[in-house]
């Protein structure tokens, strides 16, 4: 399990949210985004390469640009693109925290 205390956090009803991520993003930085509560984070984990953690239902070291640009079409989202593409550029990786509407992109 990983621990996100340390991780900078931007609320994606900043205007400019998906573009601080992006360049936070391009320069291997760590980022969570806290989605809005309606967000849809189901997934099939697998086909994305992802580790579930049972005991909290957490989606570990997906592949982000791919989870992301889904994401971003189940939920209606095109600036989630902008995300998607800079972790397809820096080759990152995504945990998804259904529970509380999280996104950890990491390396």
């Amino acid at each position: 399990m990983r621990d996100y205390d340390n991780m900078p956090e931007l609320d994606w009803s900043d205007a400019k949210a998906a573009q601080k991520a992006a360049a936070q993003i391009i320069h291997q930085e760590p980022v969570i985004l806290q989605m809005p509560g309606g967000f849809d984070t189901s997934l099939d984990g697998e086909a994305f390469g992802c580790e579930l953690q049972e005991s909290s239902g957490i989606l570990y070291n997906c592949d982000g640009g791919r989870v992301l640009r889904q994401l971003a079409m189940q939920n209606h989202l095109p600036d989630l693109d902008i995300v998607a593409a800079a972790c397809i550029r820096s080759s990152s990786q995504v945990d998804i925290d259904g529970t509380q509407k999280r996104i950890i992109v990491h390396d």
